[in-house]
């Protein structure tokens, strides 16, 4: 098994420190709530660049725009967080760094969080972000973390037949339902942060009919890949998730897609976004906004 990398003990000592004199959250509103607030940290210090508010479709959606440009390639940025918490705030360091270093936009959208809103309202909102980027005639990609990783490949399977997007860039996503994976397995009592009793709760409150069993547009893993575009996965070997993206490089290559493998291996879920602190999360988003690129011709 991987030492975990001296930077993430690093990241997961000031995350101790910050919670050690909490109380557990009484309810979601005040675990998403603690979320934003307990970002403040890990944005010190993203790059500067201009940012616009819209709604497209009755979506709420930050458009980041490095270069100010207004018809650059977009990327749909879909935040993680289980489909029940998280936030676009919360990965700031993540699109921003990924439209610095590709100089395409990222529309990152505020999509109904479950379990108020389950399966599929969440998919839905991507998916009328998704159209709107479509009908710019403008190069487009998806990428998401974790949760968002899923609603996004999600995204591009429901668009198959429609124009679809150029790329997609996965960060240790939710792929498949099996929760007795090896990755589960040795990682599943929650000393890397996610555990498998969260991931089990994760989807009961997106899914509480059960539809994973049959529905690749909630585990990707049972879908028809063929024909998706170009992709770039990232795994972290100390997370329960590990095992869906090593499985996701399989299918991919089995059904013929373009597909790129990154492990960290001493990184645990969520890393992406602690860059601040952690060395592999600034390389890893370095290596997705180059594959970026690399899909339009774009120089750097």
């Amino acid at each position: 098994m991987a030492e975990l990398d001296p930077d993430m003990a690093e990241a997961m000592s000031i995350e101790a420190a910050r919670t050690a004199a909490m109380p557990p959250p009484r309810d979601l509103a005040e675990e998403r709530r603690r979320g934003i607030e307990g970002a403040a940290f890990w944005n010190e210090g993203v790059p500067e660049m201009a940012v616009q508010g819209r709604r497209v479709g009755g979506v709420a959606v930050d458009l980041y725009q490095p270069n100010g440009q207004e018809d650059a390639p977009t990327l749909l940025y879909v935040h993680g967080g289980g489909w029940a918490v998280g936030s676009v705030g919360q990965n700031e360091p993540a699109i921003r760094g990924l439209a610095q270093g590709s100089g395409w936009n990222v529309a990152a959208p505020t999509y109904r969080l479950a379990p108020e809103h389950p399966f599929p309202a969440g998919l839905e909102d991507c998916l009328t972000v998704a159209g709107w980027l479509a009908a710019s005639g403008r190069p487009w990609a998806v990428a998401g973390t974790s949760a968002g990783a899923n609603l996004a490949i999600a995204t591009a399977l429901a668009r198959r037949h429609m124009p679809g997007p150029s790329a997609l860039v996965l960060f240790y996503g939710v792929f498949g339902a099996d929760l007795d994976t090896g990755s589960y397995t040795a990682f599943g009592d929650g000393r890397y942060g996610l555990s498998r009793e969260r991931m089990a709760n994760f989807f009961e409150m997106y899914d509480p009919a059960g539809a994973r069993t049959r529905d690749p547009l909630i585990t990707p893993l049972l879908g028809d890949l063929a024909g998706l575009p170009p992709t770039w996965l990232l795994a972290a070997g100390l997370d329960v998730l590990r095992d869906d993206t090593l499985a996701m490089r399989e299918r991919m290559q089995a059904a013929g897609v373009d597909v790129r493998l990154r492990v960290e291996p001493g990184c645990t879920h969520g890393f992406i976004n602690r860059g601040r602190i952690v060395r592999a999360a600034r390389e890893s988003l370095d290596d997705a906004a180059a594959f970026l690129r690399q899909q339009i011709g774009e120089p750097a």
